[in-house]
């Protein structure tokens, strides 16, 4: 259950005695319309007033138990939406595999999560609370007419047998619909950022005529799981009142005609039967609602896996190994069967023309991509799916494209991290950012995407980031492609005297440079 792996258990289970209440409040109500109903039949106002004195007390029961019952269903609610919500929040910055969670995250963190709290929250609150009002309707029916209430029972029982039988399509038309949405928003996506590209080749046919088609699959989706849902709820309706109505009412009126039962006891199952009927009918479409979750909620599942210790200490001083490393994107082989061993320390310089998997490397070694194939050993320990997530805290990464945040240039450079001024300004200084600082200062704002920048200063401003988290790796994707060759030797120079391992990669160096390095590999030459 959502709520009782998500929210606070002592929630639920105040939120079960109130419910409790509730139900004991509705056989309090039917056993005043008894004491009324006799009252009617022995004309006397005496009887009267003590039958409305306890009803008064028992009908603001009612209504307090109603309030209490609803209040804290929003309050549950909210508790699970936002332990849920912090979990995938969690999930998607700091373990999530940044190659397939990012077309897919925008739209799990809004519909997918909404459907959870509208048909998986909400319907199972609804479901304890209307199982706890079913069982005490049938008690108090019991305790007045044993027989008339059993017949109630047993026609209230078929509803539910039927509505079990079908949930198997429900429940793939749910799965269906979850995948359309998934499509839909991707596509939007896809086609929103290539927009230039559309308009310049004249695309834009095309492109709506796509677009229609993802609208016209995910609606024709929705409208089969709406319509399916909608048929189950009509059918658990009809047979609730055949067999739930129909059915006992037959036998309770017979018992009143042979005098084996009362009108008054009657009349007071007959309200006890709207809280057997009622319930049933609201628990079949929460069961039902309830059912379109699985899809969503099984990736909830999925996407937080249970995460193994990796030491810092013992990763970081041991060496880096890969062995038939292989690296899938899609039905691409971005990276073949590399064997690539690093010590401690070293410096190493890997390079290639474009296409020859240099970035996916990096980005594989920091934990951004998972193994396809093969193994990858930081010192004695094996990098698994289980420990992956936790990579990035041992390495450094300066991007070929960086990005930067729409805020000031001391925020891109710490991301709200606490360092101290002599550590920035060192930083910056080993970037050759100080003219930059000296002339706009740390609160400069960098504007969206470090448009305020240029592109020297925000591969420098990269490069300072990573510089000043001293981590005991240090990874570099054409770190000094948007510097000048003065920049870029004083750089190098910086980079290679620092004690950290360096693993760089390059279309090109100069000879003179790729000698300072401890290992140059070429994959072109390897491949």
């Amino acid at each position: 259950m959502l709520t009782w792996k998500y929210g606070h258990k002592w929630q639920l289970v105040i939120y079960t005695g109130a419910a409790l209440f509730y139900s004991l409040m509705n056989v309090g109500v039917a056993f005043c319309l008894t004491m009324l109903i006799q009252t009617a039949s022995a004309r006397s106002m005496a009887q009267f007033w003590q039958a409305v004195v306890p009803s008064l007390v028992i009908f603001f029961g009612a209504s307090l138990a109603a309030w209490l019952v609803m209040y804290l269903q929003a309050v549950i609610t909210r508790q699970v939406n936002l332990k849920i919500k912090a979990a995938m929040a969690n999930y998607l910055v700091d373990e999530a595999d940044l190659a397939s969670t990012q077309t897919s995250a925008l739209s799990f963190m809004t519909n997918d999560l909404k459907m959870i709290e509208t048909n998986g929250i909400t319907s199972e609150l609804t479901i304890i609370n209307q199982i706890i009002v079913f069982v005490g309707a049938m008690i108090g029916a019991f305790a007045f007419d044993w027989l008339t209430a059993l017949a109630f029972f047993v026609g209230n029982l078929v509803p539910l047998t039927v509505a079990h039988v079908v949930q198997g399509p429900l429940h793939k038309a749910s799965a269906d619909w979850s995948d359309a949405n998934s499509r839909w928003t991707t596509g939007i996506k896809n086609y929103l950022a290539g927009r230039d590209t559309i308009r310049i080749y004249q695309a834009q046919a095309v492109v709506k005529s796509r677009i229609g088609g993802l609208a016209r699959g995910l609606e024709d989706r929705l409208k089969r799981l709406t319509i399916l849902t909608g048929n189950m709820n009509v059918l658990g309706m009809l047979l609730a009142l055949w067999f739930g109505v129909l059915l006992p009412f037959g036998v309770g009126i017979y018992r009143v005609m042979v005098d084996a039962s009362t009108l008054a006891l009657f009349m007071g199952i007959v309200q006890l039967s709207n809280d057997m009927r009622n319930p049933l009918i609201m628990m079949i479409e929460s069961l039902n609602k309830w059912q379109t979750t699985k899809p969503s909620v099984a990736k909830i599942q999925q996407a937080v896996p249970k995460m193994q210790a990796l030491s810092d200490n013992e990763a970081s001083n041991g060496t880096i190994r890969l062995k038939d490393a292989s690296v899938v994107i899609g039905n691409q082989k971005i990276l073949d069967a590399r064997n690539l061993t690093i010590a401690p320390g070293q410096k190493v310089l890997i390079m290639a023309p474009s296409g020859y998997g240099k970035s996916t490397l990096l980005r594989l070694l920091a934990g951004e991509l998972p193994l396809s194939a093969g193994q990858y050993w930081l010192g004695d320990m094996q990098i698994t799916e289980a420990t992956r997530g936790q990579l990035s805290r041992l390495f450094g990464l300066i991007k070929q494209t960086p990005f930067m945040f729409d805020d000031t240039v001391r925020f891109n450079l710490t991301l709200g991290g606490h360092f101290s001024q002599a550590d920035l300004n060192k930083a910056v200084a080993d970037a050759g950012l100080t003219a930059l600082i000296a002339q706009k200062g740390w609160d400069y704002q960098v504007g969206d995407g470090g448009h305020n920048l240029s592109g020297g200063q925000i591969q420098r401003l990269e490069i300072a980031r990573a510089l000043l988290r001293k981590r005991p790796i240090l990874l570099a994707d054409e770190v000094t492609s948007a510097l000048d060759k003065t920049l870029s030797d004083q750089l190098h120079a910086r980079l290679l005297q620092g004690s950290a391992t360096l693993i760089e990669v390059a279309h090109h160096i100069s000879k003179s440079w790729q000698q300072k390095y401890d290992q140059v590999i070429r994959f072109d030459e390897d491949a």
